[in-house]
């Protein structure tokens, strides 16, 4: 929250007061708003002579929910309930009616012994509704434990208007919490579908590592043997053929198979597999792959499950679209971040249209590096080539 500004009763006029504190909350970060409504809220109370005040929410269905509450230093705030709450007293603000109380609060609150209770000792009481963006909010209700008893009518007005205020500021942060909330939500399914796929690559991997694998290696034998029972040079030459294919075969499922679980990961280490990834589209597509990997303390299963999946995305994109001769893999770690970058000196990319149409290899890099509160950016110079930039920050519970 940003400090506060500096109120003086004796100094500064409610007129005054007001426009301070609205420049003050405007200036705020919307994760602070509401910390800084309720300094607001209590820095309004010796204006109107109270000491306790709260913001009062309407719902779409004619329910309020509480926003906050304060009260003056020796007073208890008033508890408000988080959800939906109906209520005859309160339904007076729906219909835009001010609710004033002078003396005996059982006046008008005869039929809830809850909101009795909590106003014992209140000698003056008012609720005042108020609008925004057409139609009615909720309101402010204001109590005093001490004189004077009547609500002078500039008083009420002045709530209105601060109201207004505050309420405008709290659908703000009611609506950058909400976007928060769905935020959650989306990095829980992106992580809980990478799990699922993880899960299936590992299945796999295991079917074809102990399944398919080994049958491979029976056809190898069988091919073999049929290559030692044959007579003719053409019929030989053509088992040999035969055994050759299923053995590139059989070494092509057992690359697919770590590509889709990378022991190598868990048995030797991130740095280890990454530099195998290299080694392996180096092998398969004649591209010069430079790598400079900074030493690693140990992360954790899944930043370097992710960081390598990443690595083999990018490579695998490269391979596909690229028609690059060189690629660049660093990886630096410092004290504030891990930096990953992946250049290559291909024909480069059209990010306009990969941000219109969305392509799924980079939409799914950019969602795992945001695994870790990470950024990925893409840059295609014009000159040609194109870089994959990470930024992890280095958050001690990424590390084992």
């Amino acid at each position: 929250m940003r400090e506060p500004p500096i109120i003086d009763k004796a100094d500064l006029s409610i007129e005054q007061f007001t426009i301070e504190m609205s420049n003050w909350l405007l200036e705020n970060d919307t994760a602070d708003l509401a910390n800084a409504i309720e300094f607001a809220l209590s820095a309004f109370m010796p204006y109107i002579q109270t000491q306790r005040m709260s913001l009062v929410r309407l719902t779409p269905d004619n329910r309020f929910e509480g926003a906050l509450a304060v009260a003056a230093p020796g007073y208890k705030p008033v508890s408000l309930p988080a959800h939906g709450l109906y209520s005859p007293y309160l339904a007076q603000i729906s219909k835009g009616e001010i609710i004033i109380a002078e003396g005996n609060m059982a006046d008008i609150i005869q039929h809830d012994e809850l909101l009795i209770k909590e106003m014992q000792g209140i000698i003056a009481h008012v609720v005042v509704p108020f609008r925004v963006k057409g139609r009615i909010w909720g309101g402010i209700t204001a109590s005093r434990y001490l004189e004077p008893i009547h609500w002078d009518k500039d008083y009420i007005s002045r709530i209105r208007s601060f109201g207004q205020i505050l309420a405008s500021t709290y659908e703000r942060y009611a609506y950058w919490e909400k976007l928060q909330h769905k935020n959650q939500q989306l990095e829980l399914l992106s992580r809980h579908l990478m799990d699922n796929q993880e899960n299936e690559r590992r299945m796999l991997s295991r079917e074809l590592h102990d399944n398919f694998s080994q049958r491979m290696a029976l056809l190898t034998i069988k091919a073999s043997r049929l290559s030692n029972t044959l007579i003719t040079d053409s019929e030989k030459q053509s088992a040999n053929i035969l055994h050759n294919e299923i053995q590139g075969l059989a070494k092509d499922m057992q690359a697919l198979s770590r590509s889709l679980h990378p022991a190598i990961l868990e048995d030797l280490g991130l740095l280890t597999a990454l530099k195998s990834e290299c080694r392996r589209l180096s092998t398969i597509k004649d591209i010069d792959i430079q790598t400079l990997f900074d030493p690693l303390p140990a992360l954790n299963k899944e930043l370097s499950l992710n960081l390598y999946r990443i690595l083999q995305e990018t490579l695998n994109n490269v391979a596909k679209h690229a028609q690059a001769s060189a690629v660049f893999v660093s990886l630096q770690y410092s004290d504030t971040d891990l930096h990953f970058q992946i250049i290559d000196d291909g024909i480069g990319c059209d990010l306009n249209l990969n941000q219109n149409n969305g392509s799924i290899g980079l939409i799914s890099i950019r969602e795992r590096a945001q695994l870790f509160n990470g950024t990925a950016v893409f840059n295609s110079p014009g000159d040609g080539g194109f870089i994959v930039d990470i930024m992890i920050p280095a958050i001690k519970e990424y590390y084992e």
